[in-house]
């Protein structure tokens, strides 16, 4: 069985909303997770584009599931990073046949997506916080210890939005706060995308940096700037040692300060005609 959704590749992308098939789609008759069933009362139901495990006319294999083949994936990507992730290297991990896997996941992107969010389940609610900074502050942590928890996760990440009901269930308790903070809708159905890149992206450099001893190429960064010609080079000389002071997760820490920052500006003052999105509401696009 087929699932057209997936096979499009682009379901998933970070940049294609407007022209994605995820919204407003038609499912093929038998091809959803929920043909034959209803969700649990109080849980999210499965995502439209999720296809549903399916069994060929023999018996089923003991050794073989969903879970067993996102379990399988996971491990790969762990011990060999994403690029290694392919339904075969999968297959091998487990001892089946490759074909055998898709009674169980419609193909690699439905694959990568049941990863994320099998790791999303990881991830839990901050505490009640004394505002919504120190939730946002709280929820990115989180996030950022799981990748760390897991390498080779946060590189899947880049370019997709991890849309499953894992993420969701953080999502909406992050729109709650934001929303209850004052912060205008469009900004607040933005903030999961634009956090979600960073921290996946802070995660995953921290996995492929050929660094190996931080310290001493700051050491070494440093003396050369420091070596610079002051008269071409008066404020590279000047902040040399800042510029390579703090540890990865200092940096972290300082990032996640301005993008905190900046999203209590909306509260204030509403965004400039240049920042496009998200622009005030009643405001139209600029023609083109």
């Amino acid at each position: 069985m087929k699932n057209s959704v997936l096979d499009t590749n682009n379901v998933y992308r970070r940049t294609v909303f407007s022209s994605s098939t995820m919204f407003g789609m038609t499912r093929s008759s038998g091809s959803g997770p929920t043909s034959g069933s209803e969700p649990t009362p109080g849980t999210a139901p499965e995502p439209p584009w999720r296809s549903a495990p399916r069994r060929s006319g023999r018996a089923p294999r003991p050794q073989l599931s969903r879970d067993v083949v996102v379990g399988a994936a996971l491990k790969v990507v762990e011990n060999d990073g994403g690029d290694a992730l392919t339904m075969r290297r999968v297959a091998d991990e487990i001892g089946v046949s490759a074909s055998a896997l898709y009674g169980y996941v419609a193909n690699k992107e439905e694959l990568v997506q049941l990863v994320l969010d099998q790791i999303m389940e990881e991830v839990p609610e901050p505490p009640e916080s004394t505002g919504w900074q120190d939730f946002v502050r709280g929820f990115a942590r989180e996030m950022y210890g799981m990748f760390r928890r897991h390498p080779g996760v946060a590189g899947l990440t880049l370019g997709r939005v991890p849309f499953g009901p894992a993420m969701m269930r953080g999502a909406e308790r992050l729109v709650a706060e934001l929303r209850a903070a004052g912060l205008p809708d469009q900004v607040v159905a933005f903030v999961g995308d634009l956090g979600a890149l960073y921290v996946g992206a802070f995660a995953y450099e921290q996995e492929v940096s050929p660094v190996a001893e931080p310290a001493e190429f700051a050491e070494q960064a440093a003396r050369w700037m420091k070596s610079l010609p002051r008269d071409q080079f008066p404020n590279t000389v000047e902040l040399a040692d800042l510029f390579v002071a703090g540890t990865a997760d200092d940096r972290f820490e300082w990032g996640l300060d301005v993008l905190v920052r900046g999203l209590a500006s909306y509260l204030s003052a509403p965004p400039s005609p240049a920042a496009r999105w998200p622009r005030p509401a009643g405001s139209q696009r600029p023609s083109r």
